[in-house]
């Protein structure tokens, strides 16, 4: 069958090498060297801050008081360090109005992050031969294949592709289903039919040319890793990854059954109960946003694949896992996880955002040092930012420091410069933009004034963001919600005080606006 390779030899890659064994606290800002590298990691439960300080002061509070103000009732939190989970645990309740504790080993919905638990597993049987990156796939289901008369239909897919979004594909992402709604076979998910409640899964732009987050890729991967296996996906998930990895609580079973038992249940945006009578919803697309895993679990497979990186994995190949960590222009991804930074501060990380739950991994490569967040609300991501930050301080990291906002107020005239509307520049390469060669940074950029700031909107200047000035002519957008790093503006100025340029930086991507004519 096209794209697999039941025989047991390495692949082509391999031959050669050699498998290796909120009342908020004021405090000032310390650098990193300040920390103490070997600080318990309980000590981040009072040290929650947002991204920016001001003046060098910053905002501190308690876990408690920010689930509390986020709505999210449980929460819990795995911390690796050099290759090893040294703390995992879990804070809250299972429930609104529950008494039942969150721990370690309560099982949450992990939404994309089951794509990193996916890729792992599926490079593990490139490994043993039983698929391989680079061959076309695009025929090897019996239900699926390009559409009749597309312009792609002959153009090879491969696995690295959907690994890292390249494919060119559509559907992004999949709705959740709630308790005794019937559930879309795969071939249905695919082919968009009933109960699917989505289009098609086309090739919309040649594969290996453009970035385009793909959900409806990891669920043809999804298919692929069943006919490798000639196993159901969930069955393959166990005995190749789960059971390997000690991952002991985890599963891809949609609907998960209740006797799983010690499962963190679903909260709306206010904090209250949602997909009742059972309590959680049902993620059919497996492969693309259907693991339930736990702290431990997933503290575990993401020490592994630091591991992998450096050479210490018995379960993946240092080759293949410098591969999964090679960003696959013009992607941000390698195979499978979001890439970012360089040197001390390059890491892998991902997230997960299914309606009730949101979820956080990331990997610090140059150290081995890493972080787990699995919540049960609508409005876990703003509180993983928070607990990432105390992280990132109570343990010495330094790759997220505090981004200060110095004292600084423009005038009038100094803002009217920058005013405008800003397009794209076509000639910026596309492998440097990476996520922002995706709407909204592909339309126009309008810059105005408002109420004494200088705003910045891709809607033509309704519900615009604030420019925070950190040098006359760079700013933050605070209010942008990034779970890393934080979107900054540059603007360019020559001679005669015209502006030629607007630089856009996020994590690792950066794009260019030309004033519009």
């Amino acid at each position: 069958m096209p794209g697999f390779n039941k025989t047991p030899a390495f692949s082509a890659l391999m031959i050669g090498a050699v498998m290796m064994a909120s009342t908020p606290i004021l405090s000032a800002c310390q650098p990193a060297s300040a920390m103490t590298q070997h600080a318990d990691p309980d000590a981040f439960t009072d040290q929650l801050r947002g991204r920016f300080s001001y003046g060098g002061q910053i905002e501190r509070y308690t876990l408690e008081d920010r689930m509390a103000h986020y709505g999210v009732p449980g929460v819990a939190v795995a911390v690796i360090e050099d290759g090893e989970v040294i703390y995992a645990q879990g804070f809250g309740v299972l429930q609104s109005g529950s008494d039942e504790r969150v721990t370690a080993d309560t099982v949450f919905s992990a939404g994309s992050v089951s794509k990193m638990a996916t890729a792992l597993m599926t490079l593990n049987l490139v490994q043993s031969g039983m698929m391989e990156l680079d061959a076309d796939i695009s025929q090897a289901l019996p239900y699926w294949s390009p559409e009749a008369g597309s312009p792609y239909a002959d153009t090879p897919l491969t696995v690295r592709m959907l690994l890292s979004h390249t494919g060119g594909l559509n559907l992004h992402g999949f709705a959740d289903f709630m308790p005794g709604e019937a559930l879309p076979t795969r071939a249905q998910t695919l082919n968009g039919q009933a109960p699917a409640r989505h289009d098609p899964l086309r090739i919309e732009a040649r594969p290996g040319m453009s970035y385009r987050y793909s959900g409806g890729g990891y669920t043809l991967l999804e298919g692929l890793v069943a006919e490798a296996t000639s196993a159901s996906f969930e069955d393959a998930a166990q005995s190749i990854l789960f059971d390997p990895l000690d991952m002991n609580r985890s599963s891809f079973a949609n609907p998960l059954p209740e006797d799983h038992a010690n499962i963190a249940k679903a909260h709306d945006r206010n904090g209250a109960p949602a997909a009742l009578p059972r309590g959680y919803e049902a993620f059919p697309e497996m492969a693309a946003s259907g693991l339930w895993t736990s702290a431990n679990d997933l503290g575990r497979m993401t020490a592994e694949m630091i591991n992998a990186y450096r050479g210490q994995s018995p379960y993946l190949h240092p080759i293949l896992g410098q591969e999964m960590m090679t960003r696959v222009a013009p992607s941000e991804h390698g195979l499978g996880p979001r890439l970012e930074g360089r040197g001390d501060g390059f890491l892998f990380h991902h997230g997960g955002a299914n309606n009730s739950y949101r979820a956080w991994m990331e990997g610090h490569l140059a150290t081995g040092d890493g972080l787990v967040v699995l919540t049960n609300g609508a409005n876990g991501n703003d509180l993983a930012v928070e607990i990432r930050n105390a992280m990132n301080d109570v343990m010495g990291w330094t790759v997220n420091p505090v981004l200060d906002i110095p004292p600084l107020v423009l005038s009038d005239a100094q803002m009217a410069r920058y005013e405008g509307v800003y397009a794209v520049d076509p000639n910026f390469p596309a492998d440097l933009q990476m996520q922002m060669a995706q709407p909204p940074f592909t339309s126009d950029l309008t810059i105005y004034r408002e109420n004494g700031e200088l705003m910045a909107s891709y809607n033509g200047g309704q519900s615009g963001a604030r420019l925070v000035p950190i040098t006359p002519d760079r700013f933050y957008i605070t209010d942008f919600s990034l779970r890393s790093s934080a979107f900054e503006l540059k603007f360019n100025r020559n001679s005669l005080a015209q502006i030629t340029s607007v630089r856009a930086f996020m994590a690792s991507a950066e794009t260019v606006y030309l004033p519009a004519s």
